[in-house]
């Protein structure tokens, strides 16, 4: 990456809020269509704060995918201009197909397909030598334009960092955001909107108490803490540390003397390493921590790793309104459902982990994959945190991708891809090598070099699974 990329980005940054302008000036509504993960939902929330500001009409709509169904919908509505965010840069094809009227801007940060689309600005950083996986989010990119349309957006910084923490993109050496997300995390830090500290990475460290917080940590999974309250509290008391003060109340981080702290690091990289994961695994439990500097101490949005599960959980359990709520500075009665998902999907999740514990010896091995069926017992909107989850904490194995299927209610098959990223640096491309198996078995798909999804056809999993494996072996430059 460097400053030509940087400045060509920058360039359509602004092009694109220029083009947003000129549809506030004429007074088109806007529809803003986004994916419901954590990245989606705050880049919606960043782009609808914006357009909430511009005093403009407009509507948010999440989706799971964006395929023929959902833009079908779309285009039996009257024509009026759309943004797609953290969708798009994949679909352009099916976008023209469906909308070939409409005025669109993509922000996304998905490996675009090389195709034209008209009455199109397109605001992704693959166009120009960025990694998109890596460098920026939807969320940063949406940052980005809502700045070009109005300084004072700078306040939005802090949602930007959530989105990209939510996508996995804390890629330094100390699981610390890199190249154009860390310009956003100066940004939000000069304005006073954002702490940097260095500590463990645990679920709310900042804001829950510490039994609570490593109850709570699911990613990476610590065998035999995570998701059990006794046991934390068992483990904290063995090291020394009391969980509980005198007055009877649970004790915070901040209770913490820098003795203890030090010991709580120390005995749980130990723990971990006792269990079987590997060294550089268990020292990842420390890292970077971002810590939203407005939100209350005991607030669930304060540490925006947590906010952005937080976001997960809304997407994922159904109820994506709240997320992009919630971004968009909604608090009281829809932050009290939030923390409500936000529970039931840590069960969720817990549940699943397990179940997929228990049953490694059905997972289906090829040369180059391992394959998980979920079937219908396994939410698809679930199904690729599960698997990233797995790998991070190695229930399966870094030396393969893992794949996993989850039949949806609509009838159709979820893809959720994953890959370590040792395999990418050997030449993995997992959203190319997806999108193309995908398209071979009359599906769709996309995504990045290790994380990638698409949606296929029922009882096309076997098809589906034989071509990826040649792609991938040719891609990794074997036979």
């Amino acid at each position: 990456m460097d400053d030509s990329s940087i400045s060509k980005l920058s360039d359509r940054v602004d092009f694109a809020s220029k083009t947003i302008l000129e549809w506030v000036e004429q007074d088109q509504p806007i529809t803003v269509v986004s994916h419901l993960d954590a990245d989606g939902l705050a880049a919606a929330g960043i782009i609808g704060s914006m357009l909430e500001r511009l005093n403009v009409a407009f509507k948010v709509r999440i989706v799971k995918q964006l395929d023929e169904d959902s833009l079908k919908e779309l285009s039996s509505e009257p024509i009026s201009p759309i943004i797609f965010a953290d969708v798009g840069s994949g679909q352009k094809d099916l976008i023209y197909s469906n909308l070939p009227e409409h005025s669109v801007v993509i922000i996304d940060h998905h490996q675009p397909l090389e195709y034209e689309l008209e009455r199109c600005v397109e605001v992704n950083p693959h166009l120009f030598g960025i990694d998109g996986s890596r460098s920026i989010s939807s969320s940063g990119l949406s940052y980005l334009v809502a700045k070009s349309v109005d300084l004072n957006n700078v306040d939005l910084a802090p949602i930007a960092v959530v989105g990209a923490l939510g996508d996995r993109q804390d890629s330094g050496k100390r699981h610390n955001l890199v190249d154009l997300n860390e310009s956003i995390v100066k940004e939000a830090v000069e304005a006073g909107f954002l702490e940097v500290k260095f500590g463990l990475r645990l679920f709310g460290f900042e804001s829950r108490p510490i039994v609570k917080s490593l109850e709570y940590t699911i990613d990476p999974l610590i065998p035999g803490l995570s998701g059990n309250y006794n046991a934390c509290l068992k483990f904290l008391e063995r090291i020394g540390i009391t969980p509980v003060d005198e007055d009877g109340n649970l004790r915070r981080m901040s209770d913490l003397s820098s003795n203890e702290l030090r010991s709580f690091m120390v005995n749980l990289v130990k723990y971990m390493l006792s269990k079987g994961i590997e060294s550089k695994e268990a020292e990842s439990i420390m890292g970077t921590i971002y810590i939203i500097s407005h939100e209350p101490p005991t607030s669930p949005l304060r540490d925006a790793r947590e906010f952005a599960s937080l976001l997960n959980a809304c997407g994922r359990l159904g109820v994506p309104s709240i997320g992009v709520a919630i971004c968009m500075g909604r608090r009281g009665e829809v932050l009290d459902k939030a923390e409500k998902l936000t529970s039931r999907y840590r069960q969720t999740l817990l549940k699943y982990l397990d179940w997929l514990s228990r049953n490694l010896d059905k997972v289906r091995q090829t040369r180059f994959l391992q394959v998980i069926y979920g079937g219908d017992y396994v939410d698809d909107r679930i199904i690729g945190t599960l698997i990233s989850i797995a790998l991070s904490s190695r229930i399966l194995s870094p030396k393969k991708v893992a794949v996993a299927f989850a039949v949806s209610p609509e009838g159709k098959v979820k893809v959720s891809a994953r890959a370590d990223k040792a395999l990418a640096r050997r030449g993995l491309n997992l959203g190319l090598a997806i999108r193309d198996a995908a398209s071979q078995v009359e599906g769709v798909g996309g995504g990045h070099d290790v994380a990638a999804g698409a949606q296929i056809p029922l009882n096309s999993e076997e098809d589906f699974i034989e071509v990826l494996d040649k792609i991938i072996a040719e891609q990794l430059g074997s036979e």
